[in-house]
């Protein structure tokens, strides 16, 4: 009924709903590209790459930087600051950029095989979700890649595909391998798709045009580019790739000790963050259609295909975070990569769903959504916990509601007893729980009222409890996105003022007092922004990598020559230096010794790189001749 209204069916409406939608996106990110705290990694791709592309180290280089990731990762953000000026603002405004790119993908991707309200929507899942706004704002390669999908997904996506098309969405495929690694399932199943989808003679030039990147871009950095190979493939099985392993004898200084409890925070941190758009992909496999609703057998290909990929990226995404302990709290960034697969899929499929499913299906859709609610509600309790332990509730006596109120967390401790601490301890985890718990359950009743509605309005109805429960799901997803309950939640990075002016002022001054050409030993804090305001800076390049390269035991010269360090090697360096650049937080030990044994001259500290932290500053230390 409402898609007959004429005012639904204008395009003009569609489209400026659209058109709202990417102007709201580039407001909120420009806005976090200013606000959030520079990371490791961001200057980490930033530095590597000014370094790279002005050609005073090559990837894979022996004693160069450790190149973690494929070229281009690095390559792309450089090649950006030799055009518009080395620093943290043209790193950023390029993230912002490609968001803004990746919004016209997403909306013309849709369009084209939903149409225009379907579309908006799109459109709208995205606006409406501050964390992965947030992770696209940042100079990291999360929206460069999610950038690079969408746009594959746009030009192979479908039945009767330009050949054209097709050829450059593979090439792009490939030039997506070389720049992560962790995404290489993207072009292995997009060739079989093709070659499923348009036969023999599309699959093997959609083949080639995938492997003509990879290829040169392995002849362009062989031998060493095996090590990145050599880290995901046991030299057990592959003894070609064992001169290429990590040096021997060493382990990394960085091995946090996680608990469970963490690594199922991590994973339902991803399901918090990424709901809407995960939410689809569950929703779509619960109403799986059946063989003979499929409107085209593209169709059903093409939604194969979907899942497969999305199932193997998340799937090895888990492993990567919480199986290896690579970065456990990294699995919800992690997701940002690919979740854009979730509405994809729906919309590809929404139209063959099972309206109808049978009454098992039902109950098992009932299930996941109260499991959902529970878990979201779990992973909220850091925000949610103590807000509604120190909830306001009317005072009750014998069922008699009495003046006043008082907290509901006082009500359970005088119900149930046990230390105050501990009781409240457990209550700030239990009762966002129950709340999530409650909240499926209102969808639930919800849409078994308006099942029972259509029933009575038309004997059998065309559509079923299931049905509109998973549409009730996606909706309410949808809407709560902005809020703390899903990806309203997501502060890591928060930190208010102007970073990257912040970060200009501080390499501005440090420009001032070091010059062009000095070597520099590195350790004030994560990222070395910073150190892309001086000119012609000469650094130890395993240090921009932080506490991620560096390692315990092992052969020093090894470790060098693979982008790694140790201790030994840090005493060897700052001692070569002709600046010692610190953080506040790490003046001590033997730093502070040798910095203390009258050889440095201390000039005034930067002002705080990052406004939320006064103890951001960087001090700096030069050799007397």
């Amino acid at each position: 009924m409402v898609a007959a209204l004429p005012w639904v069916r204008a395009p003009w409406l569609a489209n400026a709903t659209a058109l709202l939608g990417g102007f709201l996106y580039l407001v909120q990110s420009w806005q976090y590209a200013h606000t959030l705290a520079s990371l490791l990694d961001e200057g980490a791709y930033l530095l590597k790459g000014l370094l790279f592309v002005t050609g005073r180290y090559w990837p894979f280089q022996d004693y160069g930087p450790w190149t973690n990731h494929m070229p281009l990762a690095f390559y792309i953000p450089g090649a950006i600051q030799v055009l518009f000026g080395p620093g943290l603002r043209p790193g950023r405004y390029f993230a912002v950029a490609l968001g803004v790119l990746l919004v016209l993908g997403v909306w013309l991707l849709v369009r084209r095989i939903g149409g225009r309200w379907w579309a908006a929507l799109a459109v709208w899942t995205l606006v409406l979700n501050p964390a992965l706004i947030k992770l696209y704002s940042l100079a990291v390669s999360e929206v460069l890649l999610a950038c690079m999908l969408v746009w594959i997904l746009n030009l192979t996506l479908g039945d009767a595909r330009p050949t054209w098309k097709i050829l450059l969405g593979s090439f792009l495929a490939g030039m997506m391998l070389m720049t992560r690694f962790n995404l290489a399932p993207v072009p292995i199943l997009l060739v079989v798709y093709l070659f499923w989808m348009h036969g023999w003679q599309i699959g093997w030039k959609a083949a080639l045009a995938t492997a003509v990147p990879v290829i040169a871009g392995h002849v362009l950095f062989w031998p060493n580019i095996l090590r990145h190979w050599a880290y995901w493939f046991p030299s057990e099985l592959f003894p070609f790739l064992k001169p290429y392993a990590r040096p021997p004898g060493s382990e990394p200084t960085w091995d946090p000790s996680v608990t469970p409890e963490a690594k199922v925070m991590s994973f339902l941190y991803g399901i918090r963050f990424h709901f809407t758009a995960l939410a689809a992909a569950l929703a779509t496999w619960l109403a799986w259609p059946r063989k003979d609703r499929w409107e085209t057998p593209g169709q059903f290909k093409t939604a194969v295909f979907l899942s497969i990929l999305l199932l193997v990226l998340v799937l090895s995404h888990l492993w990567a975070a919480l199986g290896k302990n690579y970065c456990t709290f990294c699995f919800p960034i992690y997701l940002s990569f690919f979740s854009l697969l979730g509405p994809t899929l729906l919309v590809v499929t929404f139209s063959s769903w099972e309206r109808n499913p049978p009454a098992w299906r039902g109950v098992l859709i009932g299930l996941v959504i109260l499991i959902l609610g529970i878990a979201i509600g779990y992973s909220a309790y850091p925000d949610t916990g103590n807000q509604i332990f120190q909830l306001q509730v009317p005072r009750m006596r014998s069922l008699q509601i009495l003046p006043g109120s008082v907290e509901l967390g006082a009500v359970l401790q005088n119900k149930f007893g046990g230390d105050p601490q501990s009781f409240q301890r457990a209550a700030i985890r239990i009762l966002p729980s129950v709340a999530g718990l409650i909240v499926g359950t209102i969808l639930l009743l919800v849409a078994v009222f308006l099942t029972r509605h259509r029933i009575k309005r038309e004997g059998t109805p065309s559509i079923s409890f299931g049905f509109i429960a998973l549409t009730l799901v996606i909706i309410s997803g949808l809407i709560l996105s902005p809020t703390v309950l899903l990806g309203g939640g997501f502060h890591n990075y928060d930190c208010g003022g102007d970073v990257i002016r912040s970060y200009e002022l501080a390499g501005e001054y440090l420009a001032q007092r070091i010059p062009p050409g000095s070597l520099v030993y590195w350790d004030a804090g994560g990222s070395t922004v910073p150190l892309l305001y001086v000119e012609k800076v000469k650094l130890f390049p395993a240090q921009i990598n932080g506490i991620y390269s560096l390692r315990r035991g092992g052969d020093p010269n090894d470790l060098e020559r693979y982008g790694f360090w140790s201790e030994e090697l840090a005493h060897r360096w700052a001692s070569e230096a002709e600046f010692i650049l610190l953080g506040d937080k790490h003046y001590k030990g033997w730093l502070a010794e040798l910095i203390e044994s009258g050889g440095y001259r201390e000039f005034e500290p930067t002002l705080p790189t990052m406004p939320c932290d006064n103890r951001s500053d960087i001090h700096i230390y030069m050799k007397k001749p």
